[in-house]
């Protein structure tokens, strides 16, 4: 019996010495250059077309929203970009509201060797509750966040509604107020440091709205725009949603940004637009 508990315990000790090297082993390595992960986070039905500035026979009655979340890989590290509408702890399949969500982001960071304990920095493009759902659980992350945001998402309502000029879901980014926090400027953010991942300032649709730059060695430069638009009838139409927390500054950040992309050549990607989200590449392919 002596020897047999012995043998046990033997084994016990190189099945704990085994683990950490197998665990480490299926982790990928870091690339040799920057990896873009596009994944599906869900749908949005919106049936209020005057909402965004359009009426029923410009756009139609009802207009899918896309719903993406994006992991940026690089050799440095991994940022977390947006992160869905439905807590993953919610996600059942079937439609919640004017929400529908069919595969958690968890299971989609796993598919390409991924957690949230692997991601090193989060950035929200803004505080609006389509964007945030799973943030706490990127609270081990260095969150990127301008000032003027994370006062917005953490003060109280203000009478007559939050300040950040559209639905807020305070729950689910509740433990970013004590993560570790980098606050941004209205500079550009140079994430890790070789121009290739870089946060622009594009404030107006909230006080501290932000978009995302990337330089990808062979997809080239582009250019992720969060809620600056909806849709692409906003830029030649010039329309803006009734919800927006500045209307003159988010005018001010969109000509900004459209400079920027004819000065660049780079690919605009309006996160709702579901006919830019539907020709992407979606995990576990990437762009790099």
């Amino acid at each position: 019996m002596k020897r047999l508990a012995l043998a046990a315990a033997a084994a016990i000790a190189v099945i704990f010495l085994i683990a950490p090297a197998t665990i480490a082993q299926n982790k990928p390595k870091p690339p040799q250059s920057v990896h873009l992960y596009v994944f599906d986070c869900g749908v949005l039905t919106m049936s209020a077309p005057a909402t965004f500035g359009f009426t029923k026979e410009e756009i139609g009655e009802k207009q899918p929203f896309a719903v993406p979340c994006y992991l940026v890989v690089h050799p440095k590290g991994t940022l977390m970009w947006d992160v869905g509408v439905i807590p993953d702890s919610q996600v059942n399949g079937t439609a919640q509201g004017i929400s529908t969500v069919t595969k958690t982001l968890k299971s989609q960071l796993a598919e390409v060797g991924y957690s949230a304990a692997d991601i090193k920095y989060l950035a929200l493009s803004h505080l609006h509750s389509d964007h945030t759902a799973n943030a706490n659980d990127f609270a081990g992350s260095t969150w990127l966040v301008h000032q003027n945001e994370r006062d917005a998402m953490f003060a109280p309502p203000p009478a007559g509604g939050r300040g950040g000029g559209g639905p807020m879901a305070t729950a689910t980014y509740s433990k970013l107020k004590d993560s570790k926090t980098t606050i941004l400027t209205d500079k550009d953010y140079d994430v890790f440091g070789d121009g290739t991942v870089v946060i622009q300032y594009a404030p107006g649709h909230t006080p501290g709205h932000q978009v995302l730059f990337l330089r990808l060695k062979q997809s080239g430069p582009i250019l992720i725009a969060g809620d600056l638009y909806h849709l692409p009838q906003e830029i030649n139409m010039h329309r803006f949603p009734t919800f927006e927390f500045n209307k003159e500054q988010s005018a001010v950040s969109r000509a900004k940004v459209e400079a920027f992309v004819k000065q660049t050549g780079a690919r605009l990607w309006i996160e709702h637009d579901l006919a830019t989200f539907n020709l992407l590449k979606t995990a576990p392919a990437f762009y790099e």
